[in-house]
């Protein structure tokens, strides 16, 4: 069975780890061998990334390629999305910490709610 990547998500991916490290996407250009309209065209999901270029990209942001792709993955996406979850917690104050059971309790509630606007924009 062939796997259809997300390059939406994959866009989204890399915007986002530009962004945690402060980087200007002409600097992750420059790092990553590739133009600005590339790295702009990639995270906006209207270019598509060779592997050679994603694993330049990977290093460049310093993560992993499977960071990246996760949205694609069958295997191991879990451990990403775990990672994730554990380095967004740990930014969480003491009463952030006290909440988090409470709505983790009511995800299922939250998660319908927001599964129409997650499947309306894929």
């Amino acid at each position: 069975m062939q796997v259809k990547l997300d390059y939406r998500d994959l866009g989204i991916r890399i915007r986002k780890r530009r962004e945690e490290l402060n980087i200007p996407q002409a600097e992750l250009a420059s790092r990553a061998g590739l133009s600005v309209q590339h790295i702009s065209n990639v995270e906006n999901a209207k270019s598509r990334v060779g592997l050679e270029k994603l694993v330049n990209i990977a290093n460049a942001l310093n993560c992993s390629v499977d960071q990246l792709l996760c949205g694609s993955l069958r295997v191991g996406r879990r451990a990403v999305y775990h990672d994730e979850i554990a380095s967004i917690i740990e930014e969480f104050t003491d009463t952030e910490i006290q909440v988090l059971p409470e709505f983790l309790k009511n995800y299922n509630y939250i998660y319908k709610l927001l599964k129409n606007n997650i499947e309306k924009d894929k």
